[in-house]
């Protein structure tokens, strides 16, 4: 009966050794194929992706406005092809919410090759109006050899905002007639002038002889590289005295900083038949 029980000891002693050494093998990559699957199966549960912007085009004009977005994804265990599709979001104003939108070549899946390990797929819009933002939704998916889709996920990517084309509003011209020596007031004439490639909205033009200010005068609007003449009537501008005028005093319109909106000319000894303010920008 003892020998029987230092027998069973012995067998067991050599079954757990048998067991550490396999233990300690398996913990040991080799070389080639099993060092990838090994490391493949490493990585756990991470999926790298990516959704990016690659391009955001301005400009004037529709035409000259684009975006293109980019996405790429690596292979996980299992995985035979990769597929991704873009889906566009349009946002017209900073408080609405982002819609989706048609374009080509969007909510269109694309599709790998057999057996690699990436993929990297790009899709562009064109025309883009404006003001917006526009940014795409990314969805992708991982395919057995048989087709079954064995992984998915999503991702957002930044958006590409589109700004409008600003107006540029300047006094072109101040022009009023000489009058008699007997005339008290006269009629001024104020040619503003939108260089800009945004048309502008209603805006309101000043108008001043001396120190005194005459009622503004509004334009209801100006479309690009046009003008628009407004007109005046105050006292005479006495030689040595200026007059002076103003566009959109009020800053309604959006548009960059001209000096040239904003015109003060000094009256000649015969009362300044014409005088020409600053070409503007």
């Amino acid at each position: 009966m003892k020998r029987l029980q230092c027998l069973l000891a012995s067998i067991l002693a050599l079954l757990v050794g048998s067991v550490a050494a396999s233990a300690a093998g398996a913990a040991t990559p080799r070389a080639g194929g099993d060092s990838l699957r090994v490391a493949a199966a490493a990585q756990g549960s991470a999926l790298l992706v990516s959704a990016t912007v690659t391009t955001c085009a301005t400009g004037d004009t529709d035409a000259e406005r684009s975006a293109t977005f980019s996405a790429g994804m690596d292979a996980v265990p299992g995985t035979s092809t990769m597929s991704v599709a873009f889906d566009l979001y349009e946002q017209t104003s900073a408080t609405s919410p982002y819609v989706a939108v048609s374009a080509p070549g969007f909510g269109v899946w694309q599709s790998s090759d057999r057996a690699i390990a990436s993929f990297t797929a790009n899709e562009n819009v064109v025309d883009l109006p404006a003001p917006a933002a526009f940014r795409a939704l990314v969805r992708y998916r991982w395919l057995s050899r048989r087709g079954r889709v064995i992984r998915r996920a999503e991702r957002v990517t930044k958006a590409c905002v589109e700004t409008a084309p600003e107006p540029d509003l300047f006094i072109a011209q101040i022009t009023h007639a000489a009058g008699s020596p007997a005339r008290t007031n006269e009629l001024y004439n104020v040619v503003v002038r939108n260089s800009g490639p945004g048309t502008a909205g209603p805006f309101e033009v000043a108008f001043s002889v001396g120190a005194t200010p005459l009622a503004d005068q509004q334009v209801t609007g100006l479309a690009p590289h046009s003008n628009a003449t407004v007109q005046f009537s105050g006292p005479r501008c006495a030689a040595g005295n200026t007059i002076t005028a103003q566009v959109d005093p009020a800053d309604a319109i959006s548009e960059p900083a001209d000096p040239s909106r904003k015109v003060t000319l000094t009256c000649g000894a015969a009362g300044a038949a014409a005088a020409s303010a600053a070409s503007g920008s």
